[in-house]
């Protein structure tokens, strides 16, 4: 396992337990796990790692994490109006499982060079979707949707796959179960047997006995147990979670930046629920924060020159710098697998990006 030091760099930890911002620091990791976040020069005994990254003019931060996303609709992205699943139903029965995993591998490639390593998809074909995020080295809780008027991709299949070949059996793939509305017994029982999470979409946020549910742009309601995006990305208040869902970008600056601004509240608490409370939210409690013994999970991003530089000094100076200054994303690091390098994603090579344009083109044109 691979020895990491980042050094000399800004450091934004977004972590309860060490400093919140070190403007001369490093980071060391281990096994893929955060050992050490500190100030100044690091210890000897930790200068000789497999790989020294220097942070000079750089700025380290947990990678973000998307807590509603949408990756058949990728394509789509660009399209007026609002998308989503159950309104683009005849363009979801185009698409086949090869596509799927396509489709998910290039959604993957830009959500990591965006800075994001883990997120929760809502969608068809789950079990290619699991697939790409290993191939890619990318973080993933999938919820196949019940009662979304999607029966004909027959999600309770579609589960079954995903617990007999991916949920606990590979590491960063978990399962969950979307619904629309309500959860019905049947759901409700199915989550308890198998100790999953249960996602509603729509519908109000409401009590389930014995199950762990999280509400996803409810009609009503609001708590820590809830994740906003798109359409009421307004809504949004401290403590709770945001997605991507479906939009131009899949990067989380952009939405940090849009709840900033429609919200009045401050980027820092914004960030925070980007970083710390989606991973929590979706089921990975040991993503998040840079922090002693969680799981390393980290973005440089480059402040050399502009947009990024000079980089403030001060904390509420460097939150606007991430959320508007668009800083290049340079490195991005999850466990011990070096996803971005040099700003270039190392987890796809230009023969996958080819085979997949080439795959669905016949999408893009219809």
């Amino acid at each position: 396992m691979v020895k990491v030091l980042v050094s000399n760099a800004t450091i934004m930890t977004f972590s309860m337990k060490e400093k919140m911002l070190i403007n001369e620091g490093f980071v060391f990791s281990d096994d893929g796990r955060v050992v050490v976040v500190g100030s100044g020069e690091p210890p000897e005994e930790l200068k000789y790692p497999e790989l020294l990254l220097t942070g000079k003019e750089r700025l380290v931060m947990p990678g973000f994490s998307s807590a509603f996303t949408n990756l058949s609709l990728y394509l789509l992205r660009y399209r007026e109006g609002l998308r989503d699943l159950s309104s683009d139903i005849e363009y979801l029965k185009k698409i086949t499982r090869v596509d799927m995993y396509f489709l998910a591998a290039m959604a993957f490639a830009e959500l990591i060079s965006r800075g994001v390593t883990t997120a929760l998809v809502v969608d068809v074909y789950l079990d290619e979707v699991a697939r790409a995020a290993h191939d890619l080295s990318f973080n993933a809780v999938l919820a196949p949707p019940f009662n979304c008027g999607l029966e004909e991709f027959a999600p309770e299949a579609e589960l079954r796959l995903l617990l007999s070949r991916w949920h606990e059996k590979v590491e960063g793939i978990k399962a969950g179960i979307a619904v629309c509305d309500e959860a019905s017994e049947k759901v409700v029982s199915l989550a308890k047997e198998h100790n999953l999470r249960i996602f509603q979409v729509g519908g109000p946020v409401s009590d389930y006995e014995g199950a762990e549910v999280v509400f996803v742009n409810p009609s009503k309601g609001s708590g820590k147990n809830v994740i906003r995006w798109g359409p009421q990305l307004s809504e949004w208040k401290p403590e709770e979670g945001l997605g991507v869902g479906v939009r131009p970008s899949y990067d989380m600056r952009d939405v940090v930046r849009e709840v900033s601004y429609k919200t009045s509240r401050h980027p820092i608490d914004v960030l925070y629920s980007a970083i710390v409370r989606n991973p929590v939210l979706i089921g990975f409690k040991d993503v998040g924060p840079l922090e002693r013994n969680l799981k390393t999970n980290l973005l440089m991003l480059n402040a050399s020159e502009p947009p990024g530089w000079p980089l403030p000094k001060n904390l509420g100076g460097v939150a606007k710098a991430v959320v508007e200054g668009n800083l290049r994303v340079e490195t991005v690091i999850l466990d011990d697998e070096i996803l971005v390098d040099g700003g270039e994603t190392m987890t796809i090579g230009n023969d996958l990006i080819n085979k997949a344009k080439k795959r669905l083109a016949s999408l893009v044109h219809e």
